[in-house]
């Protein structure tokens, strides 16, 4: 599943001072400067690692489920590509961790017509934060058969460590200063996977990439 970003974090996990302070800047005349590098350096640090940091909400489409193991019962079923059937064993990948919440699973029919699935159908899988979180449905749930081929599951979901700076690890929050105060003393000569190197930020990313 892919998903964009439909309510922005309301903060940032850094704050502007915490860069000058990392820069020794005590005048006021570039800080939207600084503040743009802030927000790249998250964004940057977030696609690295896979993982959202200030509490967001996301909306993801796919058109089918994964499954551990196949299972059906005996006999013979007519279907179309989009029907799919859940047994439990079938789940959702979600493709930013942490997720906190899961707000809604809808349902696209042909007609493009919006559905909500029943929120006792599954549940959230997040116990682990080093792999990737998975919406899983429970024994014997079933989707709707007149779904379209292409992205007829919506899922919005709610990712992030929480709301506050310090519920975001140290580590990734020192990673973010040292990028976005390389970003502002580079500015012009970088870009790209090898400015965050030469930043050392990667070095304290890495712990936390799926």
């Amino acid at each position: 599943m892919k998903s964009k970003i439909s309510v922005q974090p309301a903060s940032e996990p850094i704050t502007l001072q915490e860069v000058k302070d990392s820069l020794r800047i005590t005048s006021s005349s570039e800080d939207t400067l600084i503040t743009q590098y802030i927000t790249d350096a998250r964004i940057y640090a977030e696609n690295y690692t896979q993982r959202k940091f200030i509490t967001q909400t996301l909306i993801g489409y796919t058109d089918s489920l994964n499954s551990n193991q196949s299972k059906w019962w005996s006999g013979t079923v007519q279907g179309t590509y989009n029907t799919h059937i859940a047994f439990g064993n079938s789940f959702l990948g979600i493709d930013w961790t942490p997720s906190q919440s899961i707000t809604q699973i809808d349902t696209i029919d042909t007609a493009n017509a919006e559905t909500t699935y029943l929120s006792t159908n599954y549940y959230l899988e997040n116990f682990d934060q080093d792999m990737l979180p998975r919406v899983r449905f429970n024994e014997g749930s079933s989707l709707p058969v007149s779904l379209r081929a292409q992205n007829a599951i919506k899922v919005t979901f709610v990712a992030g460590y929480g709301d506050n700076a310090s519920d975001v690890p140290s580590a990734i929050r020192r990673g973010i200063i040292m990028m976005a105060a390389h970003l502002y003393t580079n500015r012009g000569d970088c870009g790209g996977d090898s400015c965050a190197k030469d930043s050392g930020a990667n070095t304290y990313l890495d712990q936390y990439r799926l």
